[in-house]
């Protein structure tokens, strides 16, 4: 008899329907995993709700720890029960990007949860190179968050941040968060945080932000000015705003170093004064995507394992909803219409998981 498994599954635009699946059927070089937390990222929502997936059905779901339930018979560094994390990019090793060991850029890859099934469901597989075993100080709420947190590392590896720098963080959700952090542990010494939400200004603070402005009630770049007297060092745009992209050409200093990881899906229109900010001031803006470099998955992941585990990279403050496999469809169009004030929302899949969700 066929093993099922209860499951989010996306059955086309906007319709999510919580069914009972099939458990998946691993190979000789796969994991399957009982998964305990899966997070919900911005990515999932145009996904699910605007731009369209990538096939359909489709169980969504990248940001994910568990339980290893079932290794192939080539699987040898983790064992039955063993706690886990999964990279969930899967690279073709074939293009010209992957060949020169720049996975995150491969021309033909497959993310775990958008081109197959991911983790909105009680078990996921993985190929064993994707598979990494977690210490044993990373609770699996903590470990959900370990992806968003190579994204956010990534992007300030590309900043080259000097000890002593100043950092300005446009936009503080979960990544912006996450950013901060590593700001400090690169060595920032002044990190200025910029967002519309006071709760999440007051929460950048709490992770190493030693000044925070509301844009909506000033004009950050004045204040960044005033603050900094010339600008900042580092700009890490993380909102995926044409607005912020703008503003982070503007607070930069000359000569400053400006990388932009939030995705906008529309163009930016350049003012006279950002493009005359550009030229004349020297400035150095950087594209960041993905996470994933050599050896697979990379260092951003092995920084990231490393600092959660000793305590110094925080996640499980950000976590606003716990909720259960039924009410995904529901969170998605409340965080794709706006009407949900959240930061970081998880999916409890497993049993008493859930119970702790409720409780």
């Amino acid at each position: 008899m066929t093993r099922k498994m209860e499951a989010s599954v996306l059955r086309s635009l906007g319709e999510f329907q919580t069914e009972l699946v099939d458990i998946p059927l691993i190979d000789e070089n796969e994991v399957l995993i009982k998964v305990k937390y899966c997070g919900i990222c911005g990515s999932d929502v145009p996904r699910s709700m605007s731009s369209g997936a990538r096939k359909y059905p489709l169980i969504l779901g990248h940001e994910f720890a568990g339980v290893v339930a079932e290794t192939g018979k080539n699987v040898d560094h983790v064992n039955v029960g063993d706690r886990v994390v999964v990279a969930p990019l899967i690279p073709c090793l074939k293009c010209e990007f992957c060949l020169s060991s720049n996975y995150g850029l491969c021309d033909h890859y497959n993310i775990i949860g958008t081109g197959s099934n991911g983790a909105f469901a009680e078990y996921a597989k993985a190929p064993k190179n994707h598979v990494l075993p977690i210490d044993d100080r990373i609770d699996f709420e903590t470990a959900a968050g370990i992806e968003p947190a190579t994204i956010a590392y990534h992007a300030v590896q590309k900043a080259a941040i000097q000890p002593g720098e100043t950092v300005v963080v446009m936009g503080c959700g979960p990544i912006g968060q996450l950013t901060i952090q590593w700001a400090r542990i690169f060595g920032a010494a002044t990190i200025i945080a910029v967002d519309i939400f006071d709760e999440k200004l007051a929460l950048a603070k709490e992770f190493g932000a030693t000044a925070a402005f509301n844009a909506a009630s000033c004009d950050p770049v004045d204040e960044i000015k005033k603050a900094t007297g010339y600008g900042a060092d580092v700009v890490i745009e993380t909102a995926g705003s044409s607005i912020t992209q703008q503003q982070s050409i503007l607070s930069a200093k000359k000569k400053g170093r400006i990388i932009l990881l939030g995705i906008t899906h529309i163009g930016i229109d350049l003012q006279e004064g950002a493009m005359d900010r550009i030229m004349r001031g020297e400035l150095k803006i950087q594209g960041s995507w993905n996470s994933y470099t050599a050896p697979y998955p990379g260092i951003a992941w092995k920084a990231s394992l490393e600092f959660m585990a000793k305590g110094e990279l925080e996640f499980k403050s950000m976590v606003s909803h716990k909720i259960t496999v039924d009410e995904v469809g529901e969170y998605m169009r409340g965080m794709a219409d706006r009407t949900l004030r959240h930061n970081k929302v998880l999916v409890a899949l497993d049993r008493e998981e859930q119970l702790s969700a409720e409780n």
